[in-house]
């Protein structure tokens, strides 16, 4: 009788303990729990994203750094205006810029296996967010440059995460997964302009895509914090692999360094070169450079097609054969607005297979190594530090026309080191 009073008063004891315990009570027995088929409780965390989801998240970060960053360019005469400096002078952020993305590569691949590449793009996404408002807001030169300085690093890290986290996620589909982000930086590229041109047709302020394209990489932060993980890979070479072509790799880079910045310094200039040298409203002028952004995006789509019939050599120089051509029209075409116009198009659909052919190119003939890809854009870096400041000066000092004609002498630049390229690789 006693022993059955003490089981039963031990059995409510249980039971008072379980049903006023602490949720730490409760996470201290999920494992028991889960032994005997009830679901264990392993944490009070948000789940994770899946693949896809983690793939939809990196489409929309994507799409807002591609708003934010076309947005810079119809917002030239704003930013100015914001500073009280020439116009030619503020073509120095897209330096600054640059030197923030290939800064923060130095330390990406330290953070992200220590990390993890979710923090790595959050953090991308925090800096170039907060670097884009600060941009907007900036009242003097050393305030713009420094935020242009961390928008850049911003920048950076989230190309450095989506580069490694979307190919682990998706295996053998990775390619055709990283595409797809890069497709959807586009989308946003030809948004941003939009914007700036659709507020200021309506009497408002152009500066309003700028803090579109901030804000969204803001409150994707809550989200990123979702994204799936993977373990850090190995970038071991075997034993006795054949050394890579250095040679080949350097001169890859240094056309990505061209082309990289001509595509960066038509971004950020057209439409003050359209403004001035073809007589175009400022609003006109957005929307004309958003058909630009169009083209290029419309031109990555086009080059993932024709690269499953043609090699990349090929495809390069189709490719580097209509952006010489787009580059001639436009030189001649210097004050005819129409005919400016269509030029950009033809250049923005030219250069738009360009960049991920030569990444392409440069993982195929290095066997994948990540140190000649780390080359190869630590030099193609160099261009959008360079070219767009340089592109400004030029058109502040000497006008449209000279303008016109470094477009041109870039474009033939590319047709060159392509020439060098394709010498080098079939020898």
């Amino acid at each position: 009788m006693q022993r059955g009073l003490v089981r039963r008063s031990l059995a409510g004891g249980r039971l008072r303990a379980g049903s006023v315990g602490s949720m730490q009570s409760r996470l201290i027995y999920g494992e028991q729990r889960g032994r005997r088929g009830v679901r264990p409780l392993r944490s009070l965390e948000m789940p994770r994203f899946n693949a896809v989801g983690t793939l939809i998240l990196m489409c929309a970060v994507y799409f807002a750094a591609g708003l934010a960053l076309a947005a810079i360019g119809p917002n030239m005469t704003a930013l100015a205006l914001n500073i009280a400096q020439d116009v030619a002078l503020v073509g120095s952020i897209f330096t600054s810029f640059s030197i923030g993305t290939v800064i923060v590569q130095l330390f990406a691949p330290h953070l992200s296996s220590r990390y993890g590449q979710r923090t790595l793009l959050a953090l991308g996404a925090c800096c170039m967010g907060s670097g884009i408002l600060g941009e907007s807001l900036s009242r003097s030169l050393i305030s713009l440059l420094s935020f242009a300085l961390l928008g850049g690093v911003g920048f950076g890290a989230i190309l450095a995460a989506g580069s490694v986290l979307i190919p682990r996620l998706f295996g053998p589909r990775g390619a055709s997964a990283l595409n797809l982000v890069n497709l959807f930086f586009g989308v946003g590229s030809i948004i941003g302009p939009l914007i700036a041109g659709w507020s200021q047709a309506r009497g408002g302020s152009s500066l309003l895509a700028l803090w579109v394209g901030a804000g969204l990489l803001l409150l994707l932060l809550p989200l990123i914090s979702r994204a799936a993980e993977t373990a850090s890979g190995g970038n071991t070479v075997p034993m006795g692999s054949a050394t890579p072509p250095w040679s080949l790799v350097v001169l890859l880079g240094l056309m990505l360094l061209v082309y990289s910045g001509t595509e960066i310094a038509i971004g950020g200039w057209a439409a003050v070169y359209l403004e001035r040298g073809a007589a175009m409203t400022p609003e006109h002028a957005a929307f004309a450079l958003s058909g630009f952004w169009l083209a290029l995006t419309l031109g990555r789509g086009l080059g993932a097609l024709l690269g499953l019939r043609l090699s990349a050599l090929k495809l390069l120089g189709m490719a580097g054969t209509l952006l010489l051509s787009g580059a001639i029209l436009f030189a001649l075409s210097i004050g005819d607005a129409p005919r400016s116009v269509f030029a950009l198009l033809i250049i923005g659909l030219a250069g738009g297979p360009i960049f991920p052919t030569i990444m392409a190119l440069v993982a195929s003939v290095t066997k994948g190594r990540g140190a000649a890809t780390s080359l190869a854009l630590g030099i193609g870096n160099w261009g959008g530090a360079l070219i767009p400041p340089a592109m400004g000066i030029v058109l502040s000092e000497w006008g449209p026309p000279a303008g016109a004609q470094m477009v041109l002498g870039l474009s033939l630049g590319v047709s060159l080191l392509l020439g060098l390229v394709v010498w080098r690789t079939l020898r």
